[in-house]
């Protein structure tokens, strides 16, 4: 049974909940590309507009496909720490099961093997802020075709 109490559980549902907002940033990311893509394919792709819009979109595009797959992985990896029940997700002991395991895979350096989870929450954090990014670019790159193509 889960304590009420237990502040590792929230911080855990904190990083789940942008992990799920990255994620649907990301989702979001791989549409706008496509939809640019669709876009930019009217025009003449001769033109400087549409291979340079292709490029960008391209660029963003797999740069945010990048990250989609690190938030993939660690809403897992957050969602196996939530699911330990509170004496198991002792703050130390299951960090230390996460970081082995993630070393054994050759995921992690040991450098960054004894984070705390106020660190990887922060981490998550990061992640999101360039899904973000990523997602707002591409929103960009698409709105200036749509006007581009408009025009």
């Amino acid at each position: 049974m889960r304590e009420a109490g237990d502040p590792v559980r929230f911080k855990i549902a904190a990083a789940r909940g942008m992990l799920d907002a990255a994620l649907i940033a990301s989702l979001w990311t791989q549409l706008a590309a496509w939809l640019t893509f669709g876009l930019a394919a009217g025009l003449a792709w001769g033109s400087w507009a549409g291979v340079a819009a292709a490029c960008v979109s391209a660029a963003v595009s797999l740069s945010a496909l990048w990250l989609l797959i690190r938030v993939a992985i660690d809403r897992r990896l957050f969602a196996a720490l939530a699911d330990l029940p509170a004496e198991l997700r002792a703050e130390f002991s299951a960090l230390q099961t996460l970081d082995q395991a993630l070393l054994e895979l050759g995921w992690i350096d040991a450098t960054k093997a004894g984070r705390s989870i106020e660190l990887r929450v922060r981490g998550v954090a990061g992640l999101l802020r360039k899904t973000v990014v990523l997602s707002s670019l591409q929103t960009l790159v698409l709105i200036a075709v749509a006007v581009y193509r408009a025009l």
